[in-house]
């Protein structure tokens, strides 16, 4: 692709971003400005056993719908949208057919009707955690994590196919993530990346443009290799639209289909990190650190690893904790505002408004009340699959502005947990943070946030986009528009918040407390909720 001359701009791309819950397409100008965005919606089907499926058609025409409206609300000459870049959710598994049609629904990343198939294929003599020693090592020596005993991989969705739905493994041509799905149906080619493709345990990501399947892996796995997609650099172009879609969606053939990327990867891109061991904080539905780094590792104390990134030869840190601003949507949508017969609901325009509000009125500590953030469980810093969320040690001086503080604090205290072990894990202090997500909105939140980790906090312009125009930002940057040095200063700040140290001593107190509520619930947590 030709590209352009110092004058020719601005140029354009469109970002994909596909969530759980629904698309997300923006288009952004080279210079980092967010020119329109839509969303659309997907629905979550849950099946008895540990089922979680989508319909991948349903979301297909979602994006298609909302890039049509995207395109039409902007008004940008065709000729100047120069990319397509994609982001998605991860460790997701679509089997399609010859015809690229899907076989069966997406299972995506809740399904753990998987796990017994990984367990079986993990099994070795000594046995360590659930994994026979050399397996895991070698696992995690390569790829950098071992399958998952929850089931909630691409292994073991395939491996749940294969022996359990024998006729869609036999009618499967290739199993997909659903961001290489999207570039399928953009381009005609079915590709990956190892990035991509990491959850299959297929790949050696040791060397970053490593573009072939490992085959001592594969057959560890127990999938047929040629089941799997044809590899491409991570930083890769899958090729030009197909003319089709460039007319339904009324652009230039000539358009640039990038390689995908992980949903939370494209969001540190579209907060502004993109130089080594920046650090960013992603308060979704998840909660999220990251960095980009120019080194694989893996630490499985804390099951902080490394995925191969979109940026050349780095690898960008993955710091999954669990559930984020699912806690406050919870808490807003079923405890404040139900819709029972305290008439209470429904929840109204200005909820999130007034729980920022209310919540600033509390004192630091909200007077002893804690909120254990765990809503799905805990990843990193400490696994703990039963875990739930908590609200503890409220007492007759509790009042509805400390509960709402408390939310805030726990989801902030267990940032501050992860903390510790990413700077060991990057070798170097944090001195401040990226924050995007629906969290980078409340002020009061990304005070407490600052409060909390000691840290500034530099909140997101355009928090809840951030994964699409990164991705739109990544594509510039593949294609030679704009240089990786330059997004800190393209992904602009709305504000930037600085730590109160008088508070400094009080969240060092109750994350103790926080810590040792997780080793003391484990047992009573495994009790109630381990089916």
């Amino acid at each position: 692709m030709q590209k352009p001359t110092k004058g020719s701009g601005p140029y354009y791309a469109i970002g994909i971003d596909l969530g759980t819950s629904g698309p997300k397409v923006a288009l952004v100008e080279d210079t980092g400005k967010l020119m329109a965005i839509e969303r659309g919606h997907t629905d979550t089907i849950f099946i008895p056993g540990g089922g979680a499926e989508q319909d991948a058609n349903q979301w297909w025409s979602e994006i298609k719908r909302t890039m049509k409206k995207v395109i039409a609300v902007a008004g940008i000459p065709k000729e100047k949208i120069v990319a397509i870049g994609t982001c998605s959710t991860y460790s997701n598994t679509i089997p399609i057919d010859e015809n690229g049609d899907p076989v069966m629904n997406e299972m995506i990343w809740m399904d753990s009707r998987g796990a017994s198939y990984n367990a079986a294929i993990m099994k070795g003599f000594p046995m360590v955690k659930g994994y026979g020693l050399g397996k895991l090592l070698k696992m995690v020596k390569r790829v950098g994590i071992p399958p998952l005993l929850s089931g909630i991989d691409c292994v073991g969705h395939m491996g749940f196919i294969k022996t359990q739905r024998p006729e869609v493994y036999r009618k499967t041509y290739k199993f997909l993530e659903p961001m290489d799905f999207i570039t399928f149906r953009l381009t005609g080619k079915v590709t990956s990346t190892i990035g991509n493709i990491m959850a299959t345990m297929s790949v050696d990501t040791r060397k970053w443009g490593n573009i072939q399947y490992d085959d001592e892996l594969v057959k560890m796995i127990g999938i047929d290799k040629a089941k799997l997609p044809d590899l491409l650099p991570n930083n890769g172009i899958v090729g030009s639209l197909d003319p089709s879609i460039a007319k339904e969606m009324d652009l230039m053939p000539s358009t640039q289909v990038l390689c995908g990327s992980n949903d939370n990867m494209a969001a540190a891109l579209g907060a502004g990190v993109a130089n080594d061991y920046e650090s960013a904080i992603i308060v979704g539905t998840s909660l999220y650190m990251t960095s980009f780094v120019p080194f694989k590792k893996t630490d499985l104390d804390h099951l902080i690893l490394t995925i191969p990134s979109l940026l050349e030869n780095r690898y960008s840190v993955m710091g999954v904790q669990g559930s984020g601003g699912k806690n406050i949507e919870f808490f807003l949508g079923n405890l404040i505002f139900p819709q029972d017969k305290f008439g209470t609901g429904p929840l109204p325009d200005n909820a999130y408004e007034t729980l920022d509000h209310l919540a600033a009125e509390a004192p630091a500590g909200c007077n002893g009340a804690m909120f254990l953030p765990w809503m799905t469980g805990t990843i990193v810093p400490a696994e703990n699959p039963y875990a739930k969320s908590v609200f503890f040690n409220l007492g007759m001086e509790t009042h509805r502005k400390h509960i709402c503080r408390s939310v805030m604090e726990g989801i902030a205290l267990n940032n501050l947990w992860t903390k510790k072990p990413m700077e060991k894990f990057l070798g170097r202090k944090i001195e401040s943070y990226r924050l995007s997500g629906g969290g980078a909105r409340s002020n009061t939140f990304c005070q407490i946030l600052a409060d909390v980790l000691g840290v500034p906090i530099h909140a997101a312009v355009d928090p809840l986009a951030v994964s699409a125009k990164g991705t739109a930002l990544g594509a510039f940057i593949t294609l030679g528009y704009r240089d990786k040095g330059e997004l800190s200063g393209i992904a602009k700040v709305r504000q930037t918040y600085n730590p109160n140290e008088s508070t400094r001593m009080l969240y060092d107190k109750m994350l103790t407390q926080f810590v040792d509520l997780h080793k003391r619930t484990k047992p009573v947590f495994k009790a109630l909720n381990a089916k």
